[in-house]
Order: structure tokens, then C-alpha cells, then sequence
């Protein structure tokens, strides 16, 4: 199994995720429910990291890989020693031009 690095914006998508589920819509379980999601998909894909879907566009120097986690697409890119999480965004937000770009 590949090892797990989290880049600093997937880890505050992930966290909001979390808070607006369980305390703005005070829906805990659905929170819950989102985070296990996630964790599945980030662990079957630490162990078969080619097969997640590809995504590239023209403004990216490179191209990521995407799994679905209920209504979350993970973006992940990965090599020999680890999986990168890049973002993990809603299904229904708009990947803008700034989405994947490291600062």
C-alpha cells in the first residue's frame, strides 16, 4: 500500500466538509457517512492508484487523477512511494482555473 501525503487545501476541503455537513446543516451522520466515503475511496486508491479516472486540462502543467467518493471527487496524484491529496471538491462545484494550482 502506497503511502499517504495530503496537500495543506485537500486537508482544509476535507475538515470543511466535515464542519458544514455536521454543524451547519446539523447533520452528523451525513458528515460521518461523507468522511467514510472518503477514506474508502483514498484506500482503495493508496492500493490501486491507477484506477481512478484521469483529469487534465490545458492549463495544467499536470495531470491528476480523480475517484468518487458519494457526492465528492477526490483529486489525487501519485508515484511509486505515495498518493498526493490535492483537493477534494463536491461533485456539483466548478473546477475554476485556480482549483489545482499549487501556491
Amino acid at each position: 500500500m502506497l503511502d499517504l501525503l495530503w496537500r495543506p487545501r485537500a486537508q482544509l476541503d476535507r475538515e470543511s466538509i466535515a464542519l458544514y455537513l455536521g454543524a451547519e446543516q446539523g447533520q452528523p451522520q451525513a458528515a460521518l457517512h461523507a468522511m467514510e466515503s472518503i477514506d474508502r475511496a483514498i484506500r482503495h486508491i493508496r492500493e490501486f492508484p491507477d484506477s481512478g479516472g484521469r483529469y487534465a486540462a490545458e492549463m495544467l502543467k499536470n495531470e491528476y487523477r480523480t475517484i468518487h467518493a458519494g457526492n465528492y471527487t477526490v483529486f489525487y496524484r501519485y508515484d511509486e512511494a505515495a498518493v498526493t491529496i490535492w483537493r477534494i471538491l463536491h461533485q456539483r462545484q466548478d473546477i475554476g482555473i485556480l482549483t489545482l494550482v499549487d501556491f
